[in-house]
């Protein structure tokens, strides 16, 4: 389970990309924030889910992604996913591996 110093960063990241006009549906944490080994420099491995990342991705998109963290929190490390790539997806083992170790973490309410 992820501090929630880290999951309200997260959320703050998820309503700016919400506010820039990408529908997000949940983040997935998945990494040292979530194994309960992070260290001083652990970065922030976030699958950002939403059903625009479904359809063919474009270098533009991937670059919001990157720079409105780079404005929220430097230590996002972005990746986007389809909500039915996350959800039917077991040819990547990332989103493999955040499936079954991430933590769902839900937009701030």
């Amino acid at each position: 389970m992820a501090n929630k110093r880290i999951v309200k960063s997260i959320q703050t990241y998820m309503d700016a990309l919400t506010k820039s006009g990408i529908p997000v549906r949940y983040g997935v944490l998945f990494g040292s924030h979530v194994n309960g080994k992070p260290h001083k420099w652990s970065d922030i491995d976030l699958l950002v889910v939403s059903p625009i990342y479904d359809k063919r991705r474009t270098h533009k998109q991937a670059a919001k992604l990157w720079r409105i963290a780079a404005d929220t929190d430097s230590r996002i490390e972005p990746i986007p996913v389809g909500e039915k790539q996350f959800e039917f997806d077991n040819n990547s083992a990332i989103i493999v591996i955040a499936r079954r170790e991430g933590q769902i973490i839900p937009l701030a309410e």
